[in-house]
Order: structure tokens, then sequence, then C-alpha cells
């Protein structure tokens, strides 16, 4: 009896038909298209920003606003060209999400009518074979919860094989590509990590770049330094010496009386002068006198030497 039961139990949940099974990301997608979009897109592109004008807009605008805000007043605010463009689009774009969310609400009433309906003709087939959940086994009880949970997790339409395959086709189909998708994300994260060490590794060649060259710096700064300090040291040492020397020198100066003496800069200046002059015409007849130097002692001699030398300048 129990095999008899689970024959007929597959006879009517896993009878081959079309195939119903209805992917979760195409479930609402697959609402009758023409019915969905049709009349969205015509209202988009008759209502094209630039196919209405400003006072359409505002009147769209308004009605929006008012259908929004309903018994509530609207808040005030500025109302310009750029302004009546962004609101315009904003209320399209509400206008056709309320749209969509009617087709939707419409669309899960009858698919569940769709379910009832479904529920109703299995729940008439068992009750004219006269099957009951009590009349199976714990194995055939244990394999409709395991299809009930399966159905409910793939979030099939119905319970025929058909279903139940596609299902299982889109999970594998799903998988791989998960997998694909996972492969990629493990390639890019291993070159991000590849990428990352290498920074890495740049980043502490750099860093010890850094420090070496700080080093250095610091060492040629304090070299610099220390000689900057001895130069310091020596030019404050010579600049005390030469305020020494100036100070004796100062008291020399004093101790001389020059300007009660009349030794003037001027003054001094001027005898210098004279003093090169004095200098200058000492040496021109220190020249003449050494032509006469060259002559003889005697006269009679110097005269003959004269003549000498008139006749040779004569010739």
């Amino acid at each position: 009896m129990p095999g008899d039961i689970e024959d007929a139990l597959s006879s009517v949940f896993l009878n081959p038909s079309t195939p119903s099974y209805m992917p979760e990301d195409s479930y609402f997608t697959s609402v009758n298209p023409e019915e969905t979009y049709a009349h969205l897109l015509n209202d988009s592109s008759d209502k094209n920003e630039n196919n209405v004008s400003e006072a359409e807009k505002w009147e769209f605008i308004d009605s929006w606003l008012k259908s929004h805000f309903k018994d509530k007043r609207v808040p005030l605010f500025e109302k310009n060209s750029a302004v009546a463009s962004a609101l315009y689009e904003m209320a399209l774009f509400n206008k056709q999400q309320d749209t969509m969310t009617e087709i939707i609400i419409k669309r899960q009433k009858i698919q569940a009518m769709e379910y009832r309906s479904e529920a109703k003709r299995i729940k008439d087939i068992l009750e004219t074979m006269r099957l009951s959940k009590d009349d199976l086994s714990k194995n055939g009880v244990h394999s409709l919860k395991t299809l009930t949970s399966l159905a409910i997790i793939l979030g099939l339409a119905n319970t025929e094989q058909s279903s139940y395959l596609s299902a299982l086709a889109q999970l594998n189909l799903d998988i791989l590509r998960a997998e694909r998708n996972n492969n990629a994300i493990v390639g890019i994260i291993e070159s991000m990590e590849t990428r990352i060490q290498k920074a890495k590794s740049k980043n502490e060649k750099l860093d010890k770049l850094l420090y070496n060259l700080r080093k250095s710096w610091d060492s040629k700064e304090e070299e610099e330094l220390r000689k900057w300090e001895k130069n310091m040291d020596l030019l404050l040492q010579k600049g005390k010496e030469y305020q020494d020397r100036i100070m004796k020198l100062e008291r020399k100066y004093n101790e001389l009386n020059v300007e009660e003496g009349g030794l003037r800069f001027k003054v001094l200046k001027k005898k210098e002068d004279y003093i090169n002059y004095l200098e200058q015409e000492i040496g021109t007849k220190k020249a003449k006198l050494k032509t006469y130097q060259i002559m003889p002692p005697d006269i009679i001699l110097s005269k003959l030497k004269t003549d000498e030398a008139k006749q040779k300048l004569a010739s």
C-alpha cells in the first residue's frame, strides 16, 4: 500500500509538463511586458521634458504634489526653470514607480489565486484517490517535506518535475557564475596583494633611503655648524683684537695731540704733496748733476771734452 501511494504522489507532484520555474531575478519582469512597460514608455516619451512647456510642467507638478501631500499643506519653495525641470523629472519617476508597484501587487494577487487554485486541484486529486498525509510512509513524508522545502527555497511556481530540473539547472548556472566571479575576485585580490607587497618593499627602500639621507644630512649639518661656530669664535677673537688695536691707536692719537699741533689730514696731505714735489725736483737736479760728474776735474780737459762733444753733435 505505501508503494502505491508513493507512485500516486509521483504522478500528482512530479508529472512532467510545461516548465514553470521562475527565477527570482526575473519574477517581476516576467509580468506581462506589454501590460507593464508599454504604457510607461509611452507616458515617458509623451511627457518628455523637451516636448512639454513650463506651464504644463507646473500643472503636472502641482497635481503630483497635491496627491502626495493629500490633506497637508504643500511646503513653499522657489519656482524657476531649474526647479521645474528637477521636480518634473522626479514626478515622472515617482508616477512610473507607483504604476509599477500597482502592477506588481496585481500580479502577486493573481499568483496567490493561482496558488490557491493549484492547492485546491491537488487537494481534490488527493481526496479522490483517498490519500492523506497519514497514509504515507515515513520515507514518503520525509520526501514530501524535502520536496516542499526545496520548492520554497528554489521559488518554484509549481511542483512538477520539469520545474525542479529547470530550477536546479538555473542554480548550477548561478553557482558557476558565482564561482567565476569568485575566481575573478580572488585573482584581483592576489594581484592587489602582490601590488601591496611591492608597494611595501618600495616603501621600505624609500624609508631606508630617507633615513640615510637624513643621517648624512644631519652629519653634514653638524659639521657645517661646527665650522660656523669655529669661524664665529675666530671672528669674535679677531674683532676683539681689532677693537683693542683701535683703542690703543686712539690712545696714542690722543697722546700725540695731532689735532692741537695742526697735523690734520688736509695739512698732512699738503705737506705730503710738497715733499713729493721736492723729491721730483731733487731727482731732476741729480740727473743734471750726474751729467757733470762724468767731466774730468781739470778745466782744460773738460773744455777739450766739451768741444769734442760739440763736434760730434755738429757732424
